[in-house]
């Protein structure tokens, strides 16, 4: 009887997982399989063996392709963590716990569940951790003390090389076992100290830094600049280990709440709901759905600078940019055009092409995918990949992105994708394309240099290139008005938009030239020439009326006036 409520409780734990990356955190699941990247080819998996883990980081890297797939992501975890679960407990009960091993299995096991949550803890750690556990199962089969000990030397080495940093597992679980089972009190000692030096040998043997090489499939300087963190699951294994040499601690009334603790604390720790809502408009771009895009911006009550980034875009895609800017939140211009230097995260690295593209400016784009990949922990992108390969077709560079596409066309998931349009390329059919040969009309004719982040300079490039490229120009003159720079937002539009799209200029636009209209000249003559229309000027004296009954309060201005580009001026602040 005890054992099936422990197995109902086990059972009721891995439907919680399921359910837990399925229903609240598949954007980072989706995420994880952007900024992999694995092609089956001899010259790319050979660059796998160059570092310690290239077993699990191979296995990891392939499966996680499937984590693009609704559930596969989940599914794929829980069975990793079921697995494992199953291997544990058979190795807890061989250290000498006889009693609610079942229970006892899953704290390693919520250790991985929370470091999963983070995007740079990859499957191949799990992966590890499920290998480590088996092979110290196995290894346990013999009751030859001697053998065992030959075999975890031995299996101390090949773990290292081939799982990494999981390797510590079967460290733990075998000085356990030999502590239990070893008749010499030595050898557990032996085995502590060839763990500890197996990561400092294999530094050399690597060319790693002896730092690296304890924690080695996780990168310097992601996981939250703490790579040590996949300790957690060595010491939620330690403390599983206990009851085999503390009998007080084998009972369910205290395992079960340690499990409950555990899990709240741990997954309250790691579990990100603003950097999944942040995911969700990425990764919700990336795959066309831009509708959705839309539908989680009204519903996001903490708005980021990517989900006002990707709001935009989606309202510039439909021709309503300038028409819905002030609608939603903008944090300046931060929003409309994101920024890439040496300090910027992967995650905006790779959301900046997206608008680049949209705007004509492929070389922007290019550059912008190409500085994402390399910010990624592996430098490998699967996402920058295909972005990169269509800005290729785009510029008619045809040899770059048949190789682009040919390595896409080696992967499992991508390869349906890459084959598609390598089709197309040798077709000669790239012109009959719709998107394509819309991109190419706006493309500027001769290329310009200047530095990235200079987004004036490229956006009137491409208009003065293409005066009829309408997003460009909204882009900009939408740039200045969120920056407040009024002095560049006139002399822009009477340059690049009022001569192609002056006679229905939209409201915001009405709006902005009225705060910016020359008070030397005849009011009524600026008013015609632009178009301002007699409603908008009447809403004009209406809000100054207001503005000075109020002495300056937003407050009673808000109502009816927090949606104008005049309400934007004077009162939003403009913080990076």
């Amino acid at each position: 009887m005890r054992k099936q409520t422990d197995i109902i409780l086990v059972f009721l734990f891995f439907i919680a997982c399921w359910i837990f990356f399925f229903g609240l955190y598949p954007y980072h699941l989706y995420y994880k399989e952007q900024i992999t990247l694995c092609v089956l080819q001899p010259d790319f998996l050979q660059t796998y063996l160059q570092k310690p883990a290239f077993l699990t980081e191979i296995c990891g890297d392939y499966l996680t392709q499937f984590f693009l797939w609704t559930g596969g992501g989940g599914s794929i975890l829980t069975l990793t963590f079921l697995l494992t679960w199953s291997g544990l407990r058979i190795a807890l009960a061989r250290t000498g716990i006889t009693r609610h091993t079942s229970l006892w299995a899953l704290l390693p096991i919520i250790a991985e569940w929370g470091l999963s949550c983070h995007l740079e803890y990859p499957l191949s750690m799990s992966l590890g951790l499920l290998f480590s556990v088996w092979t110290f199962t196995l290894t346990t089969l013999s009751t030859s003390a001697r053998t065992r000990g030959i075999l975890h030397t031995i299996m101390l080495i090949l773990l290292y090389c081939t799982i990494g940093a999981h390797f510590l597992a079967y460290a733990l679980l075998a000085i356990a076992h030999e502590c239990k089972h070893s008749n010499s009190a030595l050898f557990p000692l032996f085995l502590l100290i060839i763990s500890i030096l197996i990561p400092i040998g294999g530094s050399y043997f690597y060319y790693l830094t002896p730092r690296q090489s304890y924690f080695y499939g996780l990168v310097s300087n992601y996981m939250l600049r703490q790579p040590f963190a996949f300790l957690l699951t060595e010491g939620f294994l330690l403390f599983s280990i206990l009851p085999a040499f503390v009998s007080r601690l084998d009972r369910r009334w205290i395992a079960f709440p340690v499990i409950l603790i555990l899990s709240a604390a741990t997954l309250s720790k790691t579990y990100n709901a603003s950097e999944e809502k942040t995911l969700a408009f990425s990764s919700e771009a990336y795959f066309g759905h831009w509708d959705k895009v839309l539908q989680l911006n009204k519903d996001n009550v903490h708005p980021t600078y990517l989900s006002a980034y990707y709001t935009n875009l989606a309202y510039a895609r439909q021709g309503k940019l300038c028409d819905e800017l002030m609608q939603h939140y903008q944090p300046a211009s931060y929003g409309l055009l994101l920024q890439i230097n040496e300090s910027t995260g992967y995650i905006y690295s790779m959301a900046s092409p997206d608008a680049l593209m949209e705007c004509g400016d492929m070389a922007q784009a290019q550059h912008s995918a190409m500085l994402a990949m390399t910010f990624t922990p592996h430098q490998r992108s699967s996402r920058m990949m295909r972005r990169l390969a269509e800005i290729a077709i785009i510029n008619e560079d045809y040899a770059v992105a048949r190789k682009y596409l040919r390595m896409l066309s080696h992967t499992s998931l991508h390869r349906k994708w890459a084959e598609e349009r390598l089709e197309i390329i040798n077709s000669g059919q790239c012109d009959s394309i719709p998107y394509w040969i819309h991109k190419r009309r706006i493309l500027p004719k001769q290329d310009t240099l200047f530095s990235a982040n200079q987004w004036r300079a490229s956006l009137t490039n491409l208009i003065e290139n293409n005066p009829q490229n309408k997003v460009a120009a909204d882009y900009l003159l939408c740039f200045h008005l969120l920056n407040k720079d009024l002095e560049h937002f006139k002399k822009d539009y009477d340059c690049y938009y009022y001569p192609t799209f002056g006679l229905l200029p939209p409201r915001l636009y009405q709006e902005a030239l009225i705060a910016c209209m020359d008070e030397k000249a005849n009011p009524q003559e600026q008013l015609k020439h632009y178009r301002i229309s007699a409603q908008v000027y009447k809403d004009c004296l209406e809000y100054l009326s207001i503005h000075e009954e109020a002495q300056g309060d937003g407050r009673a201005l808000e109502k009816k006036f927090g949606k104008t580009y005049w309400f934007y001026y004077y009162y939003a602040q403009l913080k990076p």
